[in-house]
C-alpha cells in the first residue's frame, strides 16, 4: 500500500510540474522580467500544490504546499536543462 501512495505522490508532483511550467510559460510572453519567472513558478507550484492536498483529503495542505514547491524548482530546473542541452547541440550558440 506504501509503494501505491509513494507512486500516487510522485505522480502528483509531476503534474504539478507540468502545470506549473505550462502557467509560466504563458506569463513569461508577458511583459515581467524573466529574472522574476523561477519565484513565480515557485509560488504558481506552491499554490497549485495547496489545491491539490485540500481536494485529496487524505494529504495536510503542508505537504501539498511542500510538493508544489518542488514542483515548481523542477518545472524551473527543467527549462534550464532544456535549454542548456539545446546550446549545447548548436555548438554553443544561444
Amino acid at each position: 500500500m506504501m509503494e501505491l501512495i509513494q507512486f500516487i505522490n510522485g505522480t502528483t508532483i509531476a503534474a504539478i510540474a507540468v502545470v506549473t511550467y505550462l502557467v509560466v510559460w504563458a506569463i513569461k510572453q508577458s511583459k515581467l522580467s524573466n529574472q522574476y519567472l523561477p519565484i513565480v513558478a515557485i509560488l504558481i507550484g506552491a499554490v497549485i500544490g495547496i489545491f491539490i492536498g485540500i481536494a485529496n483529503g487524505d494529504i495536510k495542505w503542508v505537504a501539498g504546499l511542500v510538493d508544489g514547491v518542488i514542483a515548481g524548482a523542477v518545472s524551473v530546473g527543467g527549462n534550464e536543462l532544456a535549454k542548456s542541452i539545446g546550446t549545447m547541440f548548436n555548438g554553443g550558440a544561444k
